[in-house]
């Protein structure tokens, strides 16, 4: 428990009335493949564009981002093509 809740003594009575009971024997079973990938398939993943989509400039750049572009794309396919 942090330090700060450990002088909380009401807190500290609900806590230690909880009593968790950890299942041993079934941690340890090997766990099929199947079991393993659907624990894969279902564990939560990490933004990669968390930083950028917080900031107001961030959230500007990933809306304008794609519009340039293809922008760049069109102006590339204009001058190779003519």
């Amino acid at each position: 428990m942090k330090e700060e809740f450990k002088n909380e003594e009401e807190l500290k009575k609900m806590l230690d009335h909880y009593n968790v009971k950890i299942p041993i024997k079934k941690l340890a079973d090997r766990q099929s493949a199947f079991n393993r990938f659907i624990r894969f398939l279902g564990s939560p993943a990490k933004d990669p564009l968390e930083k950028l989509s917080d900031s107001s400039n961030g959230y500007v750049f990933l809306k304008l981002f794609p519009l340039a572009c293809g922008l760049f794309l069109a102006i590339m396919q204009i001058i190779f093509l003519t």
